[in-house]
């Protein structure tokens, strides 16, 4: 008698996999966003990112809504010129308006610890694991 509540539960399921597994396609070389960035909180240290991996403030990692984990992206601080390159590994929804976070490292090699905040480019330069 519920055997038909399960194929609709089953196709919506399906669905939303897709959806969720299409805004995280795959990122291409070369493709570059300008946004704001921040960086983590020393309190998510140690804790563990969307990938899995426990947050490291002295690795060089950043959290962005849409590029695939192991994306390699290139971050230029706009101001200063400053650049390093990272790997995505966590999810930041973008709900606040921010392209990107990284970790604390990250922020102190582009110049932007003080201010919290900085202006900056994003490219991606490959995936983790790319020779």
């Amino acid at each position: 008698m519920r055997r038909w509540f399960f194929g609709p539960l089953l196709a919506f399921y399906l669905a939303s996999f897709s959806i969720s597994s299409h805004a995280h396609s795959a990122a291409e070389v070369g493709d570059r966003q300008v946004g704001v960035a921040s960086y983590y909180s020393d309190k998510f240290h140690g804790r563990r990112t969307a990938n899995g991996e426990r947050y490291d403030r002295n690795g060089l990692t950043a959290m962005h809504s849409r590029l695939p984990f192991g994306t390699v992206i290139k971050v230029t601080n706009l101001r200063n010129h400053r650049s390093v390159h990272l790997r995505v590994n966590d999810r930041n929804g973008s709900r606040r308006g921010r392209l990107l976070d990284v970790s604390r490292r990250a922020a102190q090699e582009l110049g932007f610890v003080g201010a919290g905040l900085a202006r900056v480019e994003i490219e991606v330069v490959g995936a983790d694991g790319d020779s």
